[in-house]
């Protein structure tokens, strides 16, 4: 059994992305605050223990006629609040499909200046099917404060995106959305995606459909070099439609390494909204 007495504020987690192993040894730990994000037809049943529900509608809203912007900043502090979530306690999320609401789950937190946020590679499919402990019974009800302190460094507004799609910039756009959007090959428009951005599909990262684990770093670093992601202090955004599946892709960027990463929380559906213009077909211009 790991020595959770170690587990503290400045060193709480071995990465952005942990294991099961990991959380199975750290279950215990008063100091750690575990967050299931979805799944709550499930959560009565069985979830993990100690794990407090949150539903990503408590994460999301409506803002200026765009749906999926992150919600208000005094609504996130009440809600993370009553799920146990303080600025000074490191918080697992797990969610209990592909880690696209975990990974939504941590951005959030981490763009309101919470220092240690962690999200559980495979979420609750893998910890059931490796038979780890579960349980019906909720945490116990408590109403602690969390503080917004928002980073920008983790946001990426309209205005800096319109400056990055020009050309000659050297800010890294990636689209996570899949082949047939960033071709444009759908029904909704805008049919295609924003100039000079380089088509990373989220899922991609993730082992296969059944197993929404993540492959093994050098070949996630291969995956990234191949879109020109290489230098840890490169600076880039990440988009999709809604803000979701790129805020895997910003997880898994920073679990990496990268340092500069930035999501478009309004991505698609906004800039849609705005009318902006978008290129067709497989090539970033």
């Amino acid at each position: 059994m790991t020595d959770t007495s170690s587990l503290v504020l400045d060193d709480p987690f071995p990465g952005l992305l942990v294991d099961t192993a990991w959380l199975a040894d750290h279950l215990s730990h008063p100091g750690l605050r575990i967050l299931q994000i979805g799944g709550e037809s499930h959560y009565p049943r069985l979830h993990i223990p100690g794990a407090a529900l949150l539903s990503l509608t408590d994460l999301v809203a409506l803002r200026n006629g765009v749906p999926g912007m992150r919600a208000d900043q005094a609504l996130l502090a009440e809600r993370f609040g009553r799920a146990g979530v303080t600025t000074g306690a490191p918080v697992l999320v797990y969610d209990v499909g592909s880690g696209m609401d975990a990974a939504r789950a941590a951005w959030t937190l981490a763009s309101l200046g919470h220092p240690s946020v962690a999200v559980l590679d495979g979420g609750l499919g893998i910890w059931y099917r490796e038979n780890r402990p579960m349980t019906p019974e909720p945490p116990p009800a408590r109403l602690d404060t969390f503080l917004p302190r928002p980073q920008p460094a983790w946001e990426a507004t309209t205005a800096q995106v319109v400056e990055a799609s020009r050309p000659g910039q050297p800010v890294l756009l990636l689209d996570t959305r899949t082949p047939q959007e960033y071709q444009g090959l759908t029904l909704r428009e805008p049919r295609g995606h924003i100039a000079g951005a380089r088509l990373f599909n989220w899922t991609d990262a993730l082992r296969d459909p059944q197993d929404p684990r993540l492959k093994d770093p050098a070949t996630l670093s291969m995956l990234f070099a191949q879109v020109g992601a290489v230098e840890r202090q490169q600076e880039m955004i990440v988009y999709c439609e809604t803000g979701h599946r790129a805020a895997h892709t910003w997880l898994l960027l920073r679990h990496l390494g990268f340092t500069r990463v930035r999501l478009y929380d309004g991505s698609m559906a906004e800039w849609r909204l705005l009318g902006y213009p978008v290129v067709a077909g497989s090539n970033p211009r």
